[in-house]
């Protein structure tokens, strides 16, 4: 094996600014129940489609439609504190998120469906800031 790597000259980017100070929601979701429902309702997202992720209180509903195949939807319990929220996400980075979150549970956090999210574990100090896509209806 041959690994390869350069330095590079300069200020690595201050990637704190872009972590939000405060959330308008926060939810709490069971990390294996998460990724298996993601990892089934990607089946059917086509690969410019996000997941849509629709949390209300005590219940997260996940969902993707494929105008070939069909629709799959999955719902989950979990602890919500916000106004109800539908916000879309690329699954693939929704799920490598989810899967670098070592505890249990994850703490997800929101501000609105258009500003970064905030994936992070309850007892570790892993943050993963990820970027929604835009819903159509």
């Amino acid at each position: 094996m041959l690994l390869m790597s350069r330095l590079i000259d300069g200020q690595f980017p201050n990637y704190r600014q872009l972590i939000p100070e405060s959330f308008e929601s926060r939810a709490t979701v069971r990390r294996d129940e998460l990724m298996e429902a993601l990892g089934r309702v990607r089946l059917l997202a086509q690969k410019s489609s996000p997941v849509r992720l629709l949390f209300a209180e005590g219940t997260l509903t996940i969902s993707a439609q494929s105008q070939d195949v069909g629709t799959a939807k999955e719902s989950m319990p979990i602890e919500y504190e916000g106004e109800p929220l539908e916000i879309g996400f690329n699954p693939e980075f929704l799920l490598a998120g989810a899967g670098a979150v070592l505890d249990e549970d994850v703490d997800m956090r929101f501000i609105s469906p258009l500003r970064p999210g905030l994936l992070r574990g309850k007892e570790d100090d892993f943050l993963y800031l990820i970027m929604p896509i835009r819903l159509t209806d």
